[in-house]
Parts: C-alpha cells; structure tokens; sequence
C-alpha cells in the first residue's frame, strides 16, 4: 500500500493551486504553521468534517483520525485516547489537554469535560498527538485545541434534528457586530436501558480587532447536562439481552434502582488577548475561570463535588529573519471539595466522607524556530513543571523537546523529533471511588520519538508518522471487590506505533480519505503480586484501526457522505485474558444545500453492528460491556439567514 502511495505520487501528481489541508495554515504551537511544515504531528479538522456525519456527537468525526480514538460508553460519556489507552479515564477525559478559543478548558486537576461542548459550536478542531514539551502545560496523551468562527459577518442560523431513538436536539446560533450567541437543548433517550441523556447550553462570543494586528476575544458558557450511566455488563448478559443496564448483582441493587448519574452545572469565562509592540515583538494573554458542580449517584455511593478553577496563560513572541522565539507560562489553580453519602436509591443518605483539596499547576516554557538554510528547519523547547497537591506534595519535572524540518522540494517534508512528556495524577486519580486517597501516586514520565514524511499533491497528500515512546511509572486502573476504581502506577510501557492519512481525489466531485493506525503497546516492567504481566498488551488498546470517509458531490447543492470504521480486537484486562472482538461500522449521511436552508439525512451503523464503543477496562466480574447503539436514523433541518 505504501509503494503504491509512493508510486501515485510521483508518477501522477502535478501541482495546482488548490488549498488542501495539508497548507491550511493554523496558530498551533504559539506559531501559525501548516500540517505540511509542523515539526509535531497534528490533525485539522474543518467544521465539515466535524460535523460530517453526526451532528450532535464527536464520535464519528474523531474516531476517522489516526492515532485517535473517542469512546463513548452512553450518550454524554465520553473517553479520549491519543496515541494510547484510555486505561487512566473509567469516565472522563484526562491526559489530553483542551483549549477553547485558546483559553484552557481542561480544568488545575486534569479533567476535561468535553461532554460541555457542541461540535455545531466549533468552526475548527486541531488535535496535536503525543508529548509536546510542555508547551501546553503537562501532559503525554495530546492536546485538542477547538476554535469558534471569526465574527465579522451578521447571521442567524436555527436547526432542529431528531433520530429514531427518540433523541432531539434544536439549536440558534446568532452572530451580529462582533457577538455570538449559541443556545441548544438536546435530550436523548438512549439505546440501552437507564442511558438517557439531557443538555442545555449556552454561550456567549465576543470578538473585536485592537489596532492594525490586536484582537480581543470573550468567551462565557453555561451548561446543564445529565446523563444516566447504564453500568457495564459480563459476556453473558451482553449476549442474552444488550440493551439491559446492569441488573442486581449480589448486596448491589440495579443501575436503575440506583438512579445512577451524573450531572454536571458549569459555568465558565475567560477572554484572549492578542496584540503586538512592533514588527519584532508581540504577546498574547488568557485569563479564565471555570467552576464545576457535579452530583454523581452510583450504585455504591451518591457523590457532591465542587470544583472552582482559575487558569492564566500568557506568551511573549520575538521575531526576527530566521529566527522565532516565543516564551510564556501556563498557570492553573483549582479548589477540588468533595462529600460522599451513602446511596439509597437515588436519595442522599448518610455523609461518609468529606475530603476537600487545594491543587496548583505551573509550567514556564521556551521555544526557539530557526531557519538553518532554505531546506533545513529546526525547533527547540524546553518546559519546567510544577504540581502540588495537598496530598502528594510538589513534585517538578523537566520537558526538553527538539525537532528538525527537511524540505524535499515544495511538497514533501521530512521531520524528525525527539520530545519529553510529563503527566502528573489527576485528582480522581489520587481521590478516586474507592475513597482512599492514595499519597503515593507519581508522574508518569516519557519520552516520545519520532519520524514523519508528508506529502500534498493535487490529488494525493499524505501524512505517514512512525514513533515509539516509552513511558515509565505508567498510571494504570484497577478495580476493588466492590466494582470502585483505584489507580496504581505500573511500571513502564513501550508504545510503538504507525500512523498514515491520506486523501485520494479520485474525481474533481469525489474524494477519498482514509486513515491506517497500528499500535504495538505493551507493558515492559508490571508486576503485582506473583502476577507478570510484562510483555502484555497494553489495556483497552486495539492493535489496528481503520476509517475511510467516501465524499460525492452528486451535485453543487448534493453531497452524499459514507464513513467506514474498523476497530481491530481490543484487550480488556492488564492480563490479556479478555478480548473484545473486532467491529465494523458503517455511517452514510445526504445533505441538501441551499441558500438560506438546508437538510440532511443520516444512518448510523449501517449494517447493524453489534459491538462496544467504551468497553470497562479491569472491570470486577468481568463486567466490561456497553452496548452501542444499533442501527439507527437522523434527520435534521437548518435555516440560516445570513
């Protein structure tokens, strides 16, 4: 297939002058810089492809991308895995780092609430892969860095969807002098039993220019969500009856007699400043608050938490010939107070712990670009982190970070990069269900290396990333006899891997993108007990994935879309003696355009798959499975008035 790849492009490929993505120049990195020229791996994607297949959902769009894959084990729950396992996230999304609209959205103790947004919310999404530096503050797993629309223009846009699930959602998206206003409700019932979901949103943009190259952004959200957590299931009720939330098991009463979920009221605002001194020196500057009120009834317990956060970013650019130099601090501080009553069935009783903590996170970066000749490119970086916890202590690391750029004619590039990676515990890491606060959690640690060739041709670009990282005191779950998580660190990991994009256009109307992504991870130093479990699999890693997204302009105002994804068998206990079998799932959506509407039909798994999107890894009884949904239909309208 990569012969093939080689042989297209340099037997058939002229140059023209479209602008495929491959030269779509995005701010990543404190520098604006195309996916071609980057000397880290990253992937650009647009609002349609966001929104290319589901609109009310980021799984489809994400899971097409190399080395990145989305679980979503009901509606609302969402986990995140960039070039990894999603071992350290039984809910939530940690170890990826979030900004909107370049203000941090991940909050001091290193959770992300991706659930808060809405991908009809978002003009832009750039996912950088592995280590960074610490440019992004601490960090392994990525960053993904979603941006809102330029609001110079008047619109107003209003959409309505449902699905055959008995889901709805409506939108209004208002955009007048400088402001936007986005409001959605979205309620879902869910495919599996106990699974329903509830959202309403609302948010506010400003966006204002400052002297010839200044500019000014506010961004304020309010969100209300609830989702019911349906639990996991052993094979044998997964095989007898899907759709079932977890029935009674022993002294622990159903899901649903539980009332088991989780509801989260958060308000955030914050604002980035951009602007320059002269034609050499610049800055930029986000400020931000977040707080978070979760109330989380399970099967064992009925959890309050309250979560007020504060971050601060700010960067200092220089630029001069060949030179670029951008020095800054990223800086978080968050009060994490948590109460756990005693749960019965779904009422409050009586308080059994209180446990209240202080966490402070720091980074102070640099990063110099140089221009060594016309073929050569460099970048050097270098972070000092800082953590403290109440229950842990301080703890510092230093994150190096070099890469250098060879350019093969005008449309090949070569990159090589070596990168420090530091992750410290999240506070539901060092305060996790069980209710034991674990004092001796440490940083995982690694390093990432790394070779990438890209390509951008008319009718072929490509992106091919080959890297290996090895991580040491890798953060890892495992379960109590009563089903609560706790987390350990497990020694080391070596994670191996090959990553390829590529976009065939097969027709001036047609286009075929396809994404290939093969992890070796494994665990090269974890042992527990008399247990060995080195050279195993990493947990709730899948050897191979495949997508393919088919895009057929039928017509200027007809588009037909079809999405393949194949998930290779995946490895649910640190044993490896759990495998979930592969899937494949097919996604096909028509969208009608006009001027002032449009509409468009959808279906989801196609071919009525059964299988798992966000299987429980570890899980007590083996109880690792969450049905996805089977096939089902959308539908939605927009009208816009611009």
């Amino acid at each position: 297939m990569l012969l093939n790849l080689i042989l297209s492009a340099w037997l058939f490929c002229v140059p023209d002058s479209t602008q495929e993505l491959a030269n779509v120049e995005v701010h990543v990195l404190e520098q604006n810089r195309t996916r071609l020229a980057s000397p880290d791996a990253f992937n650009l994607l647009p609002a349609k492809d966001i929104q290319a297949v589901h609109g009310n959902s980021f799984t489809a769009a994400l899971n097409t991308q190399p080395g990145v894959r989305l679980e979503e084990r009901s509606p609302g729950s969402y986990r995140v895995a960039i070039r990894g396992s999603s071992l350290r996230a039984p809910f939530g999304v940690r170890n990826v780092k979030i900004y909107w609209n370049n203000i941090p959205f991940t909050d001091a103790g290193n959770n992300s609430y991706l659930a808060i947004l809405e991908p009809d919310m978002m003009d832009q999404l750039v996912i950088l892969k592995g280590p960074s530096g610490g440019i992004y503050g601490a960090g392994t797993g990525g960053s993904m860095l979603f941006q809102g629309p330029n609001l110079n223009g008047k619109k107003l846009e209003h959409q309505e969807m449902g699905n055959s699930l008995g889901g709805y959602k409506q939108s209004w998206d208002i955009q007048y002098a400088g402001n936007r206003v986005y409001a959605s409700f979205w309620q879902q019932p869910g495919a599996r039993d106990w699974s329903a979901m509830k959202k309403q949103l609302i948010s506010h943009e400003y966006q204002r220019t400052i002297g010839q190259n200044g500019l000014l952004l506010l961004t304020s959200y309010y969100t209300d969500l609830a989702y019911q957590t349906p639990g996991g299931l052993t094979l044998a009720q997964f095989k007898a009856k899907p759709f079932q939330a977890r029935p009674v098991a022993g002294a622990f009463l159903s899901s649903a007699d539980q009332q088991a979920t989780f509801k989260l009221k958060s308000y955030g605002t914050g604002f980035y400043l951009q602007n320059s001194w002269n034609g050499n020196w610049g800055y930029n500057l986000a400020n931000s608050i977040q707080v978070n009120q979760i109330e989380n009834p399970t099967i064992r317990n009925y959890e309050i938490r309250h979560e007020p956060n504060f971050s601060s970013r700010a960067v200092i650019h220089y630029r001069q010939n060949k030179s670029a130099i951008d020095f800054g601090y990223e800086f978080q501080i968050g009060q994490f107070d948590s109460q756990t009553f005693g749960n019965r069935r779904g009422v409050k009783d009586t308080l059994q712990l209180t446990q209240n903590t202080n966490i402070q996170s720091a980074n102070l970066f640099a990063q110099w670009d140089y221009q060594i000749n016309k073929n050569w490119n460099s970048t050097i970086s270098l972070s000092a982190n800082g953590y403290w916890t109440q229950y842990i202590g301080n703890e510092t690391n230093l994150t190096p970070r070099i890469a250098v750029v060879r350019k093969l004619g005008d449309r090949q590039r070569l990159v090589f990069k070596v990168a420090s990676g530091y992750s410290p515990p999240s506070i539901a890491e060092m305060r996790p269900s069980t209710g034991i606060i674990n004092t001796s959690l440490k940083a995982e640690k690694g390093w990432n290396k790394e070779i990438s060739w890209r390509g951008n041709y008319s009718i072929l670009d490509w992106d091919l990333n080959l890297y290996q990282f090895d991580l040491s005191e890798t953060i890892v779950v495992r379960r109590a006899a009563d089903g609560s998580d706790y987390f350990v660190n497990a020694g080391g990991t070596t994670q191996q891997g090959i990553e390829l994009g590529y976009r065939i256009q097969i027709a001036k109307n047609i286009q075929l993108r396809n994404s290939e992504s093969i992890q070796n991870f494994r665990f090269n130093n974890y042992q527990t007990g008399t247990k060995d479990y080195i050279g195993n699999r990493l947990t709730g890693t899948s050897p191979f994935q495949h997508a393919s997204i088919l895009q057929w302009d039928l017509h200027p105002k007809l588009i037909w879309t079809t999405q393949f994804l194949y998930t290779d068998q995946l490895y649910l206990n640190d044993a490896n003696s759990e495998i979930l079998p592969s899937s494949r799932v097919w996604n096909s959506r028509i969208q009608f355009k006009q001027k002032h509407w449009e509409i468009w039909f959808a279906a989801e798994n196609l071919f009525d798959e059964l299988y798992v999107s966000g299987p429980d890894l570890n899980a007590v009884g083996n109880r690792f499975y969450n049905a996805a949904p089977g096939r089902f239909f959308q539908t939605g309208l927009k009208i816009k008035i611009n």
